[in-house]
């Protein structure tokens, strides 16, 4: 039960942190944010890639929102 409410929390975060990112860098999709946890590592490369971004500055800017 409390590994759900964690969860969701932290879906729910994301959620929020994902609509942030979209309105800061437009060119971003639903599916460039679709986080699974298991692929985050690729999922953050990714999105370091096509705004073209170090990672630290990226982890900085997903920190602050």
């Amino acid at each position: 039960m409390i590994a759900t409410q964690s969860s969701q929390k932290a879906n729910s975060k994301w959620e929020a942190q994902k609509m942030k990112l979209k309105k800061q860098f437009p060119k971003l999709s639903d599916a460039d944010l679709d986080f699974d946890e298991i692929k985050k590592t690729e999922m953050l490369a990714a999105l370091e890639f096509k705004l073209s971004i170090p990672s630290e500055e990226l982890r900085i800017i997903i920190e602050t929102l």
